[in-house]
């Protein structure tokens, strides 16, 4: 019993002979928009209209269903690729926003909170709350968001964050990549 994967429909066909899957590839690699005579020209050089003997040969080998399965199957790898970056995106976000709970919670711990005088608290706390606040934001909808739903976007309805904030959030990116 052997391993090997069955021929895709693309794959030269049993049977089929080399000129004509020579051909076949050069009316596939002309992408979704593929006509049978763009390839004609591209194989022949000629400007002209092609035979009718291309016409019969290329549906013979089935030409228009291969190549449309070609295409599917591209789209596919391509969609799953794509899902898998997002995911992978998705995670070191969660990964972000847990390491800065963590440097806020550490920072709230540091303050000092029962010995800061007011003009202190007020000076420093409003950047931490505003940062924990929009951490915990980013962090419930990257929590709720999944493949399968529409999710908002990273833009959208999230507050303005002050300097000191924005400094905070730019050292943990930095130090992500």
């Amino acid at each position: 019993m052997t391993d090997n994967p069955a021929p895709k429909p693309w794959d030269k066909q049993p049977d089929e002979p080399p000129e004509w899957f020579n051909r076949f590839h050069i009316y596939l690699t002309l992408g979704p928009s593929r006509t049978l005579l763009a390839a004609y020209h591209e194989w022949s050089g000629s400007k002209g209209n092609h035979s009718s003997t291309v016409n019969k040969r290329s549906k013979e080998w089935r030409w228009k269903e291969r190549a449309l399965a070609f295409d599917q199957a591209n789209r596919a790898e391509k969609a799953a690729f794509e899902a898998a970056r997002e995911a992978e995106a998705r995670e070191r976000r969660i990964r972000q926003n847990d390491r800065i709970f963590q440097a806020v919670a550490a920072a709230l711990d540091a303050a000092d909170l029962e010995n800061l005088s007011t003009e202190e608290a007020r000076t420093h706390l409003p950047s931490l709350r505003l940062l924990y606040a929009t951490t915990s934001e980013q962090q419930r909808r990257e929590l709720q968001s999944s493949p399968d739903h529409d999710h908002l976007s990273a833009s959208s309805g999230w507050p303005v964050l002050d300097e000191e904030a924005r400094k905070i959030l730019e050292r943990y990116n930095d130090d992500e990549e």
